[in-house]
């Protein structure tokens, strides 16, 4: 059997995606996780309308694909989502799974279940639909907090892990100033493999080149993304840096490159900024060049970044 990238509209070849961003949102909305309502002070068709204008922007830009990265509970509104996946040409992946709970609680459906009862919800979002829908889940993301991995974070990983040996559905985790090789840890012990994983928000570690290269040693797949954020993370001169490491070290198979940007976020001000942002072609367009100039890299890498290794790690 052929494996098949699942888009929220429906499966597709891996090859029908284009060049793909690995780690973005349409939105975030931390109310589930922090015990208020959701904040929806927007027009819906005004929002449809935004989101679908910034999708048109991106496919214009040549990329054809992105991912969405909003588990459970933190403003995964799928109707949206879906809205603007029928109306746009850009592929649309998205998300089960848990945030960590170092910035909020954890979901109380995750606080509720064992390791196995998550992964059995993972399994269904998988195979027949998130939440209340019939719209399928295309990625696992778990994630970890700060300074050390909590029991329940640990929990989490451990079902998105048994999850994917049930489905084959890849695994996408936030990492928060490191943790990616405690994660890589976890998902050994669980009997998944590094290059089975994609890492987010490398290169925010303090220490990025001796952090990116500890998980890249392993074989994990890594997402630079956050570039262009410079108000909240780094100029482009600590990207150019991070990543050329990377692919002068010979990890070109394992890189990726995003932004993590939304159109809108509400909720936990630390974490979501007064200041969203919502460019999704600033890597492709503005970025892409810089790298090549101060590095040499050349079209061919440009492409197994953003067609080749998306393409492998979102297939199943």
């Amino acid at each position: 059997m052929s494996k098949k990238v699942r888009t929220i509209t429906g499966d597709v070849a891996p090859e029908a995606l284009g060049r793909t961003l690995i780690h973005e949102h349409l939105c975030v909305d931390w109310g589930d996780l922090l015990g208020r309502p959701k904040v929806l002070d927007f027009d819906r068709d005004e929002m449809v309308d935004r989101m679908v204008a910034k999708m048109d922007e991106l496919y214009a830009a040549g990329i054809g694909a992105m991912t969405e990265c909003t588990p459970i509970g933190t403003g995964r509104y799928l109707d949206l989502y879906f809205d603007v996946a029928r109306r746009s040409k850009v592929k649309l992946i998205c998300s089960t799974g848990f945030f960590h709970e170092s910035w909020s609680p954890m979901h109380l459906y995750a606080q509720l279940m064992d390791i196995d009862q998550m992964a059995a919800l993972f399994v269904r979002e998988i195979n027949e639909g998130m939440g209340d829908t019939l719209l399928k889940a295309g990625l696992i993301k778990c994630a970890t907090g700060e300074g050390e991995i909590s029991a329940k974070e640990e929990e989490v990983l451990r079902a998105a892990s048994r999850a994917h040996k049930a489905t084959g559905c890849p695994i996408i985790t936030h990492t928060t100033d490191g943790l990616g090789p405690e994660q890589l840890d976890i998902f050994e012990s669980e009997g998944v493999m590094p290059d089975e994983v994609i890492l987010s928000h490398i290169g925010c570690q303090p220490d990025p080149i001796e952090g990116s290269e500890q998980v890249l040693r392993r074989g994990a797949n890594v997402s630079f993304d956050r570039i262009g954020m410079v108000g909240a993370f780094f100029e482009d001169d600590h990207w150019l840096e991070v990543v050329g490491n990377a692919i002068k070290k010979g990890y070109i198979d394992q890189i990726m490159l995003s932004h993590d940007a939304a159109v809108f976020a509400h909720g936990y001000e630390a974490a979501s900024g007064d200041e969203v942002w919502d460019d999704y072609t600033y890597v492709y367009t503005q970025f892409v060049p810089k790298l090549q100039q101060a590095h040499g890299v050349t079209d061919s890498q440009i492409e197994t970044m953003f067609v080749t290794n998306p393409q492998r790690v979102l297939a199943f």
